[in-house]
């Protein structure tokens, strides 16, 4: 496996990027062109997909950035994480979650899978 943390931090980048021509090069690095990511909210298929899943995310969420708040785990292809964002005054709902991912050879996500672990009541 090529370097995972750095996919992470990609990963996470790209789920923090606000200008989207910068936003689109980190899915583009992050994720095989045919990669995936779903959550019980969103889903998106391909680097379009993601880049347009990752906006609307943002638009929903302004002032939140997603940080590491946990070790990198991997092996046998696969990588775990955790992250959290919010909290803050720009930011006041807390929000966190667990992401698993499968890698492919060249070191990006070919499917990331994400739970949420904190997230306010509905």
């Amino acid at each position: 496996m090529n370097n995972v943390n750095e996919t992470v931090v990609r990963y996470l980048a790209a789920w923090n990027e606000r200008d989207a021509r910068r936003r689109r090069e980190l899915v583009a690095a992050t994720w095989t062109p045919d990669g995936s990511y779903v959550d019980a909210a969103r889903d998106g298929r391909g680097h379009d997909a993601i880049d347009a899943m990752i906006a609307r995310a943002q638009a929903s969420f302004p002032g939140y950035r997603l940080n590491l708040v946990s070790g990198i785990e991997a092996h046998s292809g696969r990588v775990r994480f955790s992250w959290a964002a919010g909290g803050t005054p720009e930011a006041p709902l807390y929000l966190g979650g667990t992401d698993f991912a499968e890698m492919d050879d060249d070191g990006r996500f070919k499917a990331v899978v994400g739970f949420t672990d904190a997230a306010p009541a509905h």
